[in-house]
């Protein structure tokens, strides 16, 4: 592509990046993320690690999966800032595309390696996960809103009935979530099961049966990431499919969006 058409189109991606953040009032972080890609390393925890061949230590990966994986987080996070300050799937395309932009580089791979309606495609269904996320979620923006949200959980759980010797063991193990999430500041949180289970009071075996049984299918507690050697897993805690005692189930459903927690934009 000859230098002037280059410059040409560069400049014209711009001024449509400009006028996104002009309307939108993309906040500091989106724009860095998108401009400058992850710099601090915040959507790349695990990504680039797997189990050793032994099966108890971590080792970097070798392949491209790992870039890949952090790639799609970047992605995912710039589509919900972007459905969060209310622009388009086509506003989106035009920030990922750019050639001067870090945090479009994941999808710009996929343009290469696969062409442009593979990547079109890819794109489509982020943006469709991220609206979906963005339309169901609470916007975080300080400590003092994640402990509120901390406290709504806490007073859904505590006001739950619990019947029955699991069920009982159940609560104890998301009180234990409940500590480890006030310390990260929102629902999404680290936790190792040796922590969780010294923290509950519990053997790691009951630890597991009560999640499997009790806490997984009834929406109280996502596993997004099992943890390997020293790194803890990656939990969410939500708010369970029990009644909700009166308060409309759809405005008692706030959630940080910390991480985003439909499945489609897990690793």
């Amino acid at each position: 592509m000859p230098n002037s058409t280059h410059h040409a189109l560069s400049q014209r991606h711009s001024t449509q990046f400009h006028g996104l953040l002009e309307y939108a009032r993309l906040p500091s972080a989106a724009t860095d993320l998108i401009l400058l890609g992850d710099l601090t390393g915040r959507y790349a925890t695990g990504s680039y690690s797997r189990l050793t061949s032994e099966g108890r230590t971590v080792a970097l990966r070798t392949d491209r999966q790992g870039a890949a994986d952090h790639g799609h987080r970047i992605t995912a996070a710039i589509a919900c800032h972007v459905a969060r300050a209310g622009g388009t799937v086509d506003q989106l395309t035009q920030l990922l595309l750019h050639p001067e932009h870090e945090g479009g580089r994941h999808t710009r791979n996929i343009a290469l390696r696969s062409g442009q309606t593979r990547a079109l495609d890819y794109i489509r269904r982020v943006w469709a996960s991220a609206s979906q996320t963005v339309s169901t979620t609470r916007a975080v923006d300080s400590r003092h809103d994640a402990y509120e949200v901390l406290a709504a959980l806490r007073d859904r759980i505590e006001t739950t009935p619990w019947r029955g010797e699991r069920r009982r063991t159940a609560l104890r193990v998301l009180r234990a979530h409940l500590t480890f999430a006030k310390i990260a500041g929102g629902p999404l949180h680290h936790a190792s099961e040796r922590q969780t289970a010294e923290e509950a009071g519990i053997s790691r075996t009951t630890l597991r049966a009560v999640y499997e049984t009790v806490l997984k299918p009834q929406g109280w507690l996502r596993r997004l990431r099992v943890g390997h050697g020293r790194e803890g897993s990656t939990w969410y805690l939500d708010y369970g499919n029990a009644p909700s005692h009166g308060a409309p189930a759809p405005l008692s459903r706030f959630r940080t969006t910390q991480f985003p927690p439909d499945p489609a934009l897990e690793e």
